[in-house]
């Protein structure tokens, strides 16, 4: 189960949502092989289907670019088999650097920094449960 987050900023009125966790769709690697577009990655899952001995961790996750603070919601995805392991990195689309995954935990205080204005810190809502 998931749970969807609104981000927003009150000086220059940015807003996002994020959705964080687990759904229906994450039961298998066929399963997440069958929305994945990017299609590297579709093979690599494809390959590691193949391996008896794979097990996996996805979900959906909040990415944070330590370079310009832009912020982006990406599968969460690591494979590892008998014979190799796999960890998927996250780039950020406004610079290309390597972002770092940052969990948003029900009624913890997350300190994000506004990507647009870079002025303030993001206000973080939870307003849903998903599946």
């Amino acid at each position: 189960m998931g749970e969807a987050f609104k981000l927003e900023c009150g000086t220059c009125h940015y807003n996002s949502i994020i959705y964080e966790g687990i759904g229906f769709m994450y039961i298998s690697l066929k399963s997440i092989a069958s929305f994945v577009t990017d299609p590297v990655l579709k093979q690599v899952i494809g390959e590691f289907m193949e391996d008896g001995s794979v097990s996996y961790d996805a979900h959906d996750a909040l990415y944070v670019c330590p370079q310009c603070d832009g912020i982006q919601n990406e599968l969460y995805i690591e494979m590892q088999s008998d014979r190799s392991q796999y960890r998927r990195v996250c780039n950020c689309k406004r610079c290309g650097t390597e972002m770092k995954q940052t969990p948003i935990e029900h009624n913890v205080p997350i300190r994000l920094t506004c990507p647009d204005c870079r002025e303030s810190e993001l206000m973080v809502t939870s307003f849903m449960d998903w599946d």
